[in-house]
């Protein structure tokens, strides 16, 4: 679509006092020069030129950026995005928000577990990957407390990703393995930058009044640059958003009811594993680190090449699991 060649008001396709047939010629050589003028740009801005500006007849003036001329939306792919389209170019753009409900799947009674167990199982299950995933002072850095909270305090997991927490490091004590945290003195999501989809099953547990939840959801982030330090976008008057794909594969065993080292109405995960698309592997602290344009141009980046969006297939077991995003 050829936004540019839009007339910016009603009565533009006519000179005043031309003919209908010279009219219509003239809007069309216009419309001509202003195709030409589009892709010229374009082609100027994927080469790194930092400024552009529109000239054609009827268009906007010399001192009009060429962000504010052309909609976000007709952006190349290869522009990176920005705090005004966060998703824009991404299949999570019409994904769940952080603040609508995690999709759970319907309740039936397991074995001996009645149905409203197995609803309240499902639900902690939500509760703790929201918490750990989605808790607006969790993903500015904070302590993960009510994940944490979740989880049964007579399991040794609970202690071991509390100490996981307090001292970050490899190989085996990594909180990103079940935290989604962001160091606060650099970054901050950006408004409208956070999506999320999954689907949960569950299934009998080996213990009596155990449930067994599988989880596998995958949640978008859009951040930017704490202020005052922007990192600028590929336009003028635009700041770029650096985005993280983040999948998650859990195991999560749900005490129905309490037996002797078991709390019930808690959970226990069995087993844990994750997929980071734009993260920094080689920085172990706590924190998930992502590249922003620039810097993912000039990294050595080692780990495979995927679609963080196909969820077709599970995460491979073996810690760490980093990719380089085909997109994001």
């Amino acid at each position: 679509m050829d936004f540019l060649a839009r007339p910016r008001a009603e009565g533009q396709g006519r000179d005043e006092g031309q003919e209908p047939e010279a009219a219509f010629q003239t809007h069309r050589r216009r419309r001509r020069i202003r195709r030409l003028s589009v892709g010229a740009v374009a082609a100027l801005a994927l080469a790194g030129v930092t400024a552009w500006l529109v000239t054609a007849p009827g268009e906007p003036p010399a001192d009009e950026s060429y962000a504010a001329a052309l909609d976000e939306q007709a952006w190349p792919d290869e522009w990176p995005a920005t705090t005004s389209l966060p998703l824009r170019g991404s299949p999570a753009r019409t994904w769940a928000t952080e603040s609508e409900e995690l999709p759970l799947p319907a309740a039936t009674a397991v074995g001996s577990i009645p149905k409203e167990r197995v609803s309240e199982g499902l639900r902690r299950a939500g509760e703790f990957l929201v918490a750990a995933n989605l808790d607006p002072e969790v993903l500015r850095g904070g302590w993960p407390a009510e994940a944490i909270d979740l989880l049964d305090p007579q399991q040794p997991d609970r202690a071991e990703l509390t100490q996981h927490l307090r001292e970050p490091g490899l190989p085996d004590a990594d909180p990103t393995e079940l935290f989604t945290r962001f160091d606060p003195a650099e970054l901050t999501p950006a408004r409208g930058g956070i999506r999320v989809r999954g689907r949960m099953s569950f299934e009998a547990g080996g213990n009596p009044g155990q449930l067994r939840i599988h989880a596998d959801y995958t949640f978008v982030y859009a951040l930017r640059r704490v202020a005052p330090h922007a990192e600028p976008g590929p336009a003028p008057g635009t700041e770029e958003v650096a985005r993280v794909v983040v999948r998650r594969q859990l195991v999560l065993l749900y005490a129905a009811s309490g037996s002797p080292g078991v709390t019930a109405g808690k959970l226990v995960p069995a087993d844990y594993r994750r997929q980071l698309g734009n993260h920094d592997c080689g920085t172990v602290d706590g924190f998930v680190h992502p590249y922003f344009s620039k810097e993912a141009a000039a990294a050595d980046l080692p780990w495979p090449r995927v679609d963080p969006y196909d969820d077709s297939k599970d995460i491979a077991d073996g810690r760490p699991s980093c990719t380089v995003p085909s997109r994001t």
